[in-house]
């Protein structure tokens, strides 16, 4: 029989190739997520434990416990006792070194994957999104970013936010599935489930409806999906100074259906008209701001809120609602994985600042099911306003 008695038929189409790494690209970050969850639970556990059996440790712990509102000072000198104990026990400088070194190599590793591949992922990061109807986008503004926003390199992130042009893929197919996914970074605690916290951090407005939420500093969609989940007749709306993290939340807010509408807007000048809104929702946002700019903030999201709106804030928690040990943990991060405003941050007291903007009813507390993470602060706008 000869060739040409052969039937032809055409060739089946070629499918796409799914979007991933190379295999060694996944296990490095394999990994990274392996010796960032070793560090978090087995070492640190460890040195806790060290920390505790220190009879000066014990002693300023039973302090630390005993004082609701400490003044800072005291605060500051004590956690730095405590980090001088820590310090000397070689399991802790272990185990911040394990937490260093995957913090650098998160990027080190995830750039080079995505870049290895990058005419694979620069059509993924770059297409257009599709919106649910009623959403919209707007990137204009402001003409001027906060200084503290353009000169640090948040979370070790060479050049911030802005400073990759696929940074959306680094954290899609890298860092987001096979370091952060396990927990243990942070407050967020091993085997924590993050956006499943967003929506139980969301089931903290105290109302069964809201009909407008605003997110300010919303990066992506996380946040605002949890509460389109819990509230899906909201109308949600969102601002942030990054137009790539507000172009990768209105892609994933069209993909899931959902209309959002982003601004890029200096948080504390939304633009947004007065006692527009019913509820607004922060996570995650203010340790990465000083806190006059919080105080600013809040100010801000009291002018937007419609009277009885309320406010429902998550952030990590102030070192008084942890153990000594963990204050110093937290405290670390201020000097050691570019977050400058971190300590700051856990040396005030959030309900503080919404009262003295004029909120009323404000109170903090924890949800979490293994430590103080999540952290809750919410307060409510009054009904009618104070003379």
């Amino acid at each position: 029989m000869t060739a040409q008695a052969f039937p032809r038929h055409p060739l089946p189409p070629v499918a796409p190739k799914p979007l991933s790494v190379s295999q060694r690209a996944r296990s490095g970050m394999e990994i990274l997520g392996s010796m960032q969850k070793f560090s978090s639970s087995v070492l640190r556990n460890q040195a806790a434990e060290n920390f505790f059996a220190n009879e000066r440790a014990a002693e300023l712990n039973a302090i630390h416990v005993e004082e609701k509102k400490p003044a800072k000072a005291d605060l500051r000198k004590r956690i730095a006792e405590a980090k001088a104990i820590c310090e000397a026990d070689s399991i802790y400088r272990l185990e911040r070194f394990v937490q260093r070194y995957v913090a650098e190599e998160n990027y080190n590793r995830g750039i080079p994957a995505i870049e290895e591949r990058r005419e694979m992922f620069e059509p993924f990061v770059r297409s257009e999104a599709t919106p649910a109807e009623g959403a919209s986008i707007d990137l204009t503004g402001p003409e001027v970013e906060p200084k503290y926003w353009g000169a640090t390199e948040w979370h070790l992130e060479p050049g911030g936010w802005e400073g990759y042009d696929l940074y959306p893929a680094v954290f899609a197919f890298t860092i987001g599935p096979k370091v952060f996914s396990l927990g243990g970074y942070a407050a967020v605690g091993v085997g924590d489930k993050i956006q499943e916290q967003r929506y139980d951090v969301v089931r903290q407005f105290p109302k069964e409806s809201y009909a407008r939420v605003y997110e300010p500093g919303c990066g992506g969609f996380s946040t605002l999906n949890a509460v389109h989940r819990a509230f899906p007749e909201a109308e949600l709306h969102g601002s942030d100074l990054s137009p790539s993290l507000l172009t990768g939340a209105y892609k994933m807010a069209g993909a899931l259906g959902v209309p959002v509408n982003l601004k890029r807007r200096d948080s504390t000048d939304t633009g947004e008209a007065d006692a527009s809104f019913d509820g607004v929702v922060t996570y995650a946002l203010h340790h990465e701001m000083p806190p006059k700019v919080n105080k600013a903030l809040f100010e801000e999201m009291f002018r937007i809120l419609k009277p009885g709106g309320d406010i429902v804030i998550s952030d990590p928690p102030p070192f008084r609602a942890v153990d000594l040990f963990h204050a110093v943990v937290l405290d670390w991060d201020t000097d050691h994985r570019e977050e400058p405003f971190f300590s700051a941050t856990g040396e005030t007291v959030l309900e503080d600042l919404l009262t003295d903007v004029g909120f009323e009813n404000a109170e903090a507390f924890s949800i979490g099911t293994q430590g103080s993470y999540p952290w809750v602060t919410r307060a409510r706008k009054p009904e009618v306003a104070l003379h």
